[in-house]
């Protein structure tokens, strides 16, 4: 998978208060977690991110695209993720990015080289998406509002030293109006206006004209009592003259017995300091601890979320050392270390301890960054700080309701596979019970017809044979009379006609046949009893392997006569303990399976033997055998090769079933295109517990 921006698939609204978009960095060797991050992800519209498989090009695709956050994986082929951390820590451009450590290691050792390495958190990945949704919107927030706050520092310290520029410009330029930019204009003691400098003639043109009536001097009345001997007083005021500002400088130039009036453009000074008010405001009533120090690290200045969470008013710390925060035996850097790598790497974002008044140990998210002059010298720290402690025991609550909630499926999933067995075992049962059931209905029903034909068919041989008694007879004393007349001539030729003599021959022979048509019928009627065994209570008995095998066959002969021949090579068993009914179900369903297996004309070979304490029985058939991958398979519930509509799944589980109710196992072996296999062992006989409760095995 190459390094690619996933954008997320749906949108939903962000949570309250966040204005900026989130761009997060992935840098992990594994693709697989780069998509599971994306599902995660999915319905935070205002989070998008950009994957990152190549460790060695961590640090160059973050400069390029320059996100608000890292997530950083910490082990990774070529450079591991906490060479990678100090590479970004180290480049100037990057460095205040916040980096989330990602790994599978919970060990504080591991944990403490990623803080020192430069990373501002560290997860085991991968986090519930509540929690780590949570985190990256509270590092990517705390990144854009310290970007915010230095741009508005800059702005500020340029707006400082552009003011202090102006101020000398001014006090150069105050004795040399005509090369002064700014609007200069001197009024005589009759309120006239005498001289325009340049600058004021091209930007008011009309203000030699309106003079005082002007818009810029109309504002404020000018004090014409300056003219007053002596008077060095200089008067200073505002005015707004459409979206500009002005200020105005009025005071008495003795030399020339005027008042000059000096007009600044202030308008970018104001809108500095609205916006250092802005920025004051902002960081007075930031729900976050904020605290500025110098070089020397003492305090100067706190913000009231600091005294709220601290319990330290702004003079009990002022001029203090931040070491008064310090935990002592914590495992977390001390506030001198902070500052220390802030300064080498160019910030530090982490988890601390740090020590309230009363002692507390507060657990905070701490961020941390020098503040710089004009000339790039280190001046003091800016820090923030949030405390995490609620938000870590509801992680540790989401956590193990997590693995509660894991633990409850697992039992679920478990629970609800034991009920499928339970279904499918019921389904199958309640289907043989059917078969059963119609095969007794069926027995019973043809029994009745049959006993009275054979009986019928009894009575008609007797008939028959007197018959035949006495036509023999006839035939004897015919031979015996002397002189045959014409009489019987006609009686040979009706005797010839109707062919007496085949007649006496066949007719013994269809009586023969109809009786054994009759005795097979019979023979299947008991095979169809034996097989369901509807009329005996199923449970534990000593049975004949060999004899549920014949019938099962007899049963499902229709279906195997047409396909393949059958071999039977039994060999001597004794009476096994078992349920004879449920092992024809598994014959049946094997010898079946064995059938649908040949696709044109083949054979099934049925062996039987005995090992030891138990009997085998093997079912062979020269099919086309089953596939390598779905070999581990073929046990399973509701799994089938055959078409739709031509198989349930459950023969050859329901069978496993059985078998391992009768303590036995089934074995198989296939080879693709040659055939299968099946050998089914049994005890031949049943532990003792079974025999005792024979019931618990329903």
């Amino acid at each position: 998978m190459e390094n690619a921006h996933m954008e997320p698939q749906t949108a939903s609204a962000p949570p309250s208060g966040i204005t900026h978009s989130i761009m997060v960095l992935l840098v992990d060797d594994q693709p697989f977690v780069a998509e599971l991050l994306q599902r995660k992800l999915a319905n935070e519209h205002d989070i998008s991110i950009h994957y990152c498989q190549e460790s060695e090009q961590a640090v160059s695709t973050a400069e390029k695209i320059r996100p608000t956050v890292i997530l950083l994986d910490l082990v990774m082929p070529g450079i591991d993720g906490l060479s990678v951390c100090h590479f970004i820590r180290a480049h100037p451009s990057i460095c205040d990015i916040p980096v989330i450590m990602l790994s599978s290691n919970d060990d504080p050792v591991t944990k403490a080289a990623a803080f020192a390495a430069g990373a501002n958190d560290y997860i085991v990945k991968l986090p519930d998406s509540i929690e780590l949704i949570a985190r990256l919107r509270y590092h990517s927030a705390s990144y854009v509002n310290k970007q915010q706050r230095d741009d508005a520092y800059r702005a500020l310290r340029a707006s400082q030293m552009k003011l202090e520029e102006l101020n000398m410009q001014l006090l150069l330029l105050a004795s040399f109006p005509r090369m002064d930019p700014n609007p200069i204009l001197e009024v005589n003691a009759a309120g006239e206006i005498t001289y325009l400098n340049p600058a004021a003639e091209k930007l008011f043109p009309d203000l030699a004209e309106k003079g005082l009536e002007h818009p810029l001097l109309k504002v404020q009345k000018i004090p014409l009592e300056l003219f007053a001997e002596g008077d060095q007083r200089e008067i200073v005021f505002e005015t707004k003259l459409g979206e500009l500002i002005y200020e105005l400088h009025v005071y008495y130039i003795k030399e020339s017995s005027l008042i000059r009036i000096h007009a600044l453009d202030i308008s970018a000074r104001k809108s500095a300091e609205a916006e250092r008010r802005r920025l004051s405001e902002a960081v007075e009533q930031s729900l976050e601890a904020i605290v500025l120090t110098d070089t020397e690290q003492r305090i100067i200045y706190i913000n009231p979320a600091f005294t709220r969470l601290f319990g330290y008013s702004a003079q009990e710390v002022n001029g203090q050392s931040v070491d008064c925060l310090a935990v002592a035996d914590s495992p977390y850097p001390t506030p001198r270390q902070v500052s220390g790598v802030a300064r080498e790497q160019g910030a530090f974002s982490g988890e601390t301890l740090r020590r309230a008044k009363d002692g507390t140990a507060i657990l905070v998210l701490l961020n941390v960054a020098p503040v710089r002059d004009e000339h790039d010298e280190v001046r003091g720290y800016a820090a923030t700080m949030t405390d995490i402690t609620e938000y870590r025991r509801i992680e540790i609550e989401a956590r193990q309701r997590m693995v509660e909630l894991s633990h409850a499926n697992a039992e679920l999933r478990e629970l609800n596979a034991k009920l499928e067995q339970a279904q499918s075992q019921l389904v199958q049962s309640e289907k043989m019970a059917s078969i059963g059931l119609l095969a007794a209905g069926v027995a019973h029903e043809i029994n009745n017809p049959i006993g009275y034909i054979q009986s019928n068919l009894s009575t008609l041989e007797t008939y028959i044979k007197k018959f035949l008694a006495v036509l023999s007879a006839y035939e004897k004393l015919e031979l015996s009379i002397p002189g045959r007349n014409d009489l019987f001539t006609g009686l040979d030729e009706l005797k010839k006609e109707m062919d007496i003599a085949y007649l006496k021959q066949d007719v013994e022979a269809l009586l023969s046949e109809s009786n054994e048509g009759i005795d097979r019928v019979k023979i299947i009627v008991q095979n169809l009893k034996d097989f369901s065994r509807i009329d005996v209570e199923e449970k534990w008995n000593q049975e004949d392997i060999h004899l549920g095998l014949d019938n099962t066959l007899n049963v499902i002969w229709n279906e195997l006569k047409y396909k393949c021949e059958v071999v039977k090579e039994y060999g001597v068993l004794p009476p096994v303990e078992c349920r004879l009914f449920q092992l024809n179900q598994v014959f049946m369903n094997l010898l079946v399976n064995a059938t649908q297996a040949i696709e044109t004309h083949g054979r099934i070979t049925i062996r039987t033997g005995i090992k030891n304490d138990q009997v085998w029985i093997e079912i062979i058939d020269n099919g086309k055998g089953i596939s390598p991958e779905n070999l581990g398979r073929i046990f399973d519930p509701f799994f089938t090769t055959k078409p739709v509509g031509k198989g349930t799944g459950l023969g050859l589980f329901v069978s496993f079933s059985i078998i391992q109710k009768h303590h036995g196992r089934i074995e198989v072996e296939s080879i693709e295109g040659k055939g299968s296999t099946f050998r089914v062992w049994l005890p031949i006989k049943q532990p003792e517990d079974d025999n005792a409760a024979p019931a618990a095995e329903e």
